[in-house]
């Protein structure tokens, strides 16, 4: 059930095709919401409420991510094979995040003007070392967005600590018990992460080194990568041939479901949640927001995800091809778009033109300026990263030969 009605838009991507469509929903979202917030457009009114919870495609992008990671370490351990090795996966990851990134980071730090603090030794060391979230100081600075990067990185290191975890400490035979084993597991870091928000954020005060680092860091993030995570053990499981859930097979043939589920969660994020008894403060807010959206990301990946092959409307729109190819570019369509919101709100004329004129322009430079990085950097750094990646593998393989 991988979705194999619908055309891959690049070979690699047949097992999930949809998964590209997520993307670019991802980051059209984010687009909006830079949008609404750089150019001026919220205020304390009801539609605000809910236009400054665009960002909502953070999460999305945090649970795409905990799927597609994980997936491989699940599905090797479910075969009783051995772990992906850590040398390949490391070369995947870098030439498939770095590259781009690094040239992005050069482009936009001219654009803006901000050589003074991005071309210095700490400079260079903290943008390029993808640490500019560990400081209030530089969290926005270089490519502002580049935040969520620095928790995707710090993701990518964690994982192969958390999948060597689960094959050393969760039961290691009996499919049921296996899966029950990863959940719980997952289950218990979803929990961990809403306790440290919920307890140890808060004993950090704003201005202390500590709070940045405390609030936007992967421990306060973890929770929407594990429900990425159990996605994955969920979804290895169920094409390895074990017996699907009831509520999966209705979900599957029905997907239209999860956009419900998706719109009512949406639907919570403008609500005060002072009003239905969920705490008054603005931690209380943040935490119940932080939880919805990262609820929103499931709904969001999970009909392209369960039950692909079975079509419908919903999975159609999925398969639009605009869509499906802006996801394809969508990483670098995330580099670049904050940069040309706030240059070409700069622009008298354009600006004069109103809103709609700097955002269509916006769009259309940031597609262009992700479709020459993709095909000039990222394609390539791919393409290299696999062949490293399995020349790697094939050294490894021949010491264990030789041992």
């Amino acid at each position: 059930m991988s979705g194999a009605s619908v055309e891959p838009v690049v070979a690699s991507h047949a097992r999930f095709p949809l998964i590209d469509s997520v993307r670019a929903i991802a980051a059209l979202t984010i687009f909006a919401f830079h949008v609404v917030f750089h150019l001026g457009l919220l205020n304390t009114d009801l539609l605000s409420r809910y236009l400054g919870n665009l960002n909502v495609g953070v999460p999305i992008f945090f649970v795409v991510s905990g799927f597609l990671i994980y997936r491989p370490f699940v599905a090797k351990r479910f075969a009783q094979e051995p772990a992906p090795d850590i040398e390949p996966y490391s070369i995947r990851r870098a030439l498939r995040i770095v590259p781009a990134y690094w040239v992005a980071l050069v482009i936009v730090t001219l654009i803006l003007g901000l050589e003074a603090s991005v071309f210095t030794p700490s400079g260079i060391v903290t943008y390029f070392g993808f640490l500019q979230v560990y400081d209030i100081g530089t969290v926005v600075g270089g490519i502002g967005q580049a935040w969520t990067l620095c928790i995707e990185v710090s993701f990518y290191i964690a994982l192969p600590i958390w999948a060597f975890f689960a094959r050393r400490m969760l039961p290691r035979s009996g499919r049921r018990q296996m899966i029950s084993g990863e959940l719980w597991a997952l289950a218990a870091l979803f929990c961990a992460s809403f306790l440290w928000q919920l307890v140890v954020s808060p004993l950090f005060l704003p201005g202390d080194q500590g709070y940045l680092i405390a609030q936007i860091s992967l421990p306060a993030f973890a929770d929407q990568f594990a429900l990425g995570m159990a996605m994955a053990v969920v979804s290895v499981a169920v094409h390895s041939g074990s017996k699907r859930p009831r509520a999966l097979r209705l979900v599957e043939g029905k997907p239209w479901i999860w956009v419900l589920a998706a719109l009512a969660l949406y639907a919570l994020l403008g609500v005060k949640i002072g009003a239905v008894g969920l705490g008054t403060s603005w931690a209380d807010a943040g935490l119940f927001r932080h939880v919805i959206k990262g609820l929103i990301g499931v709904c969001v990946l999970a009909p392209a995800v369960f039950g692909g092959a079975l079509g419908g409307g919903v999975r159609a729109a999925l398969g639009w091809r605009p869509l499906m190819l802006l996801g394809l570019v969508s990483y670098s369509f995330y580099l670049y778009h904050l940069a040309f919101i706030v240059k070409l709100n700069e622009v008298g004329w354009l600006h004069d033109l109103g809103w709609v004129a700097v955002a269509g322009a916006s769009f259309v430079c940031s597609v262009a300026a992700a479709a020459v990085s993709y095909r000039l950097i990222e394609a390539p750094g791919i393409a290299l990263g696999r062949r490293w990646a399995k020349a790697a593998s094939a050294r490894i393989a021949r010491r264990r030969g030789a041992a």
